[in-house]
């Protein structure tokens, strides 16, 4: 992400949950719930309090094989779900979707390749064509791991002895696992998507779709003749807006909400939602251009004091929300300028 205030935070906050599981030998993978959609369909919905800064994965099923979409941006519960898999899937599992190439959604796809060599990558075209700066990525931030291990050893000498000992097996474990991941790589994508695809994984098909909205390589995948809606981060809640192509992202959500097909709705973060849910990011997405539009004189500080408060209100409701939205907010406006 670019560096200003808003990115920095919501990056720092994706950094410092991957620092906790470097240093705890629990990690955050057993909060995530297992939700059961259909026969076909099982919703794995991370923890409240990581929304934010972590992704959920839907796992579709069929009668010949299994897809994956998105992975998490721990590594370690990355490594748990694919031995989870091991155990429940009674097929194999033949790919692997990554809805955009944002670090919670695609980073972790190195972690299942390993588990799944077999299991073919899909992404939209443009995040193929930048493929090499997301395997860069991934060691990049393997390298700031091992930086960070070796700054915890050397605090080490200011702690009391009983917090020196288990400080001391935490970081053990946390050099164990980044030795683990050091083997593992982000290989290439076997199928990119540029048009509608559809994909038969036996007796159930999907429809894959390629878009640029959240990010300028977004897919999306519907299910159940329509009536299931695997959106990605195009669909949350409160949408981080500071990577969007806003425009196209609004006219793709009023297109959903006037779906008569759809009745579920998987976001990339939070709860399941409806159509009418879909309103409130539209809504907030629409005030970010429009505001920006109306008020081209104002720097970013007084758009966000001019925001209108009626958009922003409903994020307000709830702490974590509240924090988030003010980072979204800026991001959003800083992006909205960018791109007039």
């Amino acid at each position: 992400m670019k560096l200003n205030i808003s990115n920095i935070t919501y990056s720092t906050c994706k950094y410092l949950l991957l620092m906790c599981t470097l240093l705890s030998v629990k990690n955050t993978y057993a909060a995530v719930t297992w939700d059961t959609i259909n026969p076909n369909i099982q919703f794995l919905k991370q923890q409240e309090q990581l929304r934010f800064y972590d992704s959920n994965q839907i796992l579709i099923k069929g009668d010949k094989c299994a897809l994956l979409v998105d992975t998490s941006a721990n590594f370690a519960a990355v490594e748990q779900l694919a031995e989870d898999l091991k155990k429940r899937l009674k097929t194999p599992l033949c790919y692997l979707v990554a809805t955009h190439y944002h670090d919670d959604h695609l980073l972790g796809m190195a972690v299942m390749q390993s588990f799944y060599p077999d299991a073919k990558l899909i992404v939209h075209q443009q995040v193929n064509i930048n493929f090499n700066r997301y395997q860069k990525e991934y060691s990049d931030k393997l390298d700031t791991y091992e930086k960070s291990i070796e700054l915890s050893y050397q605090r080490l000498a200011n702690l009391p002895t009983d917090e020196k000992i288990k400080w001391r097996g935490k970081l053990e474990l946390a050099k164990k696992r980044l030795f683990r991941w050091r083997e593992y790589q982000l290989s290439k994508p076997k199928i990119t998507i540029d048009n509608r695809e559809t994909i038969d994984l036996g007796n159930f098909e999907i429809v894959i779709e390629p878009h640029q909205a959240h990010t300028n390589g977004d897919l999306t995948i519907m299910a159940n003749n329509g009536s299931v809606l695997i959106g990605g981060d195009i669909v949350d809640w409160l949408p981080y807006p500071g990577h969007g192509e806003l425009k196209s992202w609004q006219a793709l959500l009023k297109q959903y909400i006037n779906d008569e097909k759809i009745t579920v709705i998987l976001p990339g973060h939070g709860r399941t939602l409806t159509k009418e849910q879909l309103k409130q990011p539209l809504s907030f997405l629409t005030a970010l251009t429009e505001h920006v539009e109306n008020n081209k004189d104002q720097s970013v500080e007084q758009l966000m004091l001019s925001f209108p408060e009626s958009v922003i209100e409903p994020y307000k409701q709830e702490e974590l929300n509240a924090k988030s939205s003010n980072f979204f907010l800026q991001a959003g406006l800083n992006r909205a300028k960018s791109t007039e």
